[in-house]
């Protein structure tokens, strides 16, 4: 069996500690310089508590690193974690800037590691229903996309402080921009350029997607919002889908509407796809075959939000998207 240890025991780190391990024959160690926060982690699932993976691959073997620290730390970890030999799973947003990511993708490269990205979107059911539909024409020409993140951030969330503010990992754009560009892209294809405006709380973005059809994003954590949302919508000329999430219960789906009526497909709890995430990394590592979203797409992904950040610093001019720019 995989020996996984578990780089940070903040609040990601206690949910999947929590909800996903435990199922999965538990952890080899977690890893948090908080001694408590390991420990506590630890306590869920059977782990050994360290203070960082160099202590932890000194007393035990350790095949696997899931990194669930703040977002500017993802790169140092994951590299730390690639020379060691070990395989890697890293929470979104893939790092904070483009020079680290190509550092991790190439590193993945050399080794021939595992690297995988905690994105949840294309693990849902609901996704890969709306590209089906899509596929098959459910809805005809597609003519435009829209996507909205609209929620209050709290608790657990902002207990340490830093994804509030202007720190290298704050900011609801590099938080959770890479969420809802990994959608659009699933749904749409990739992003040419973006223009973006608003501040650390709210930002509003348009695409200019390759395939030429009009997409739009709305991010906001400063508002109260309904725990079943949809969170991306499909127009064509034929209907429209929406991709409903639903963070409490079992009725998230995509929801197609044409005029001979609504179809809903599927029902899932958003949380299901932390599982899917780690079960299909642990099965990437144990059959030698691509995770669902490989390093290169967390890059692809957060190439178009830093086009988002450089176009908000520049008054809402498009920026051009290159994955491979520094």
């Amino acid at each position: 069996m995989t020996q996984v240890a578990l780089v940070g025991c903040g609040a990601m780190g206690e949910i999947v500690a929590r909800s996903v391990y435990p199922a999965l024959g538990g952890l080899a160690a977690a890893i948090d310089p908080d001694p408590a926060r390991a420990a506590a982690v630890a306590g869920l699932t059977g782990a050994r508590p360290f203070r960082s993976l160099a202590e932890a691959q000194r007393e035990i073997q350790v095949d696997a690193v899931d990194v669930r620290v703040p977002h500017h730390l993802h790169a140092a970890v994951t590299l730390e974690a690639f020379r060691s030999g070990c395989h890697v799973l890293v929470e979104k947003p893939f790092a904070t800037t483009l020079s680290d990511a190509r550092a991790m993708v190439e590193a993945a490269e050399r080794t021939g590691l595992v690297l995988a990205v905690a994105e949840n979107y294309p693990h849902l059911r609901a996704v890969a229903d709306a590209r089906a539909a899509l596929e098959a024409g459910r809805i005809g020409e597609v003519l435009a996309l829209r996507s909205t993140r609209a929620y209050r951030v709290g608790g657990v969330w902002v207990r340490d402080g830093w994804r509030h503010g202007r720190g290298p990992s704050g900011g609801i754009l590099l938080d959770q921009g890479t969420h809802q560009v990994s959608l659009l892209r699933r749904l749409g294809g990739a992003v040419e350029a973006v223009s973006a405006t608003g501040n650390a709380d709210t930002v509003s973005l348009t695409l200019r997607m390759a395939s030429g059809v009009v997409a739009q994003s709305l991010l906001t954590w400063s508002v109260p919002g309904p725990a079943a949302q949809a969170e991306a919508t499909v127009l064509g000329s034929g209907g429209r889908l929406d991709v409903v999430v639903d963070y409490d219960n079992d009725e998230g789906g995509c929801h197609v509407w044409t005029p001979a009526g609504t179809e809903r497909l599927g029902k899932e709890n958003y949380y299901d796809s932390h599982r899917l995430m780690i079960e299909d990394w642990l099965g990437a590592i144990s059959t030698s075959r691509a995770p669902v979203v490989p390093g290169a797409e967390g890059l692809e992904d957060l190439a178009v939000v830093l086009a988002a950040a450089e176009s908000v610093a520049n008054g809402g001019a498009f920026v051009e998207v290159e994955a491979g720019r520094s």
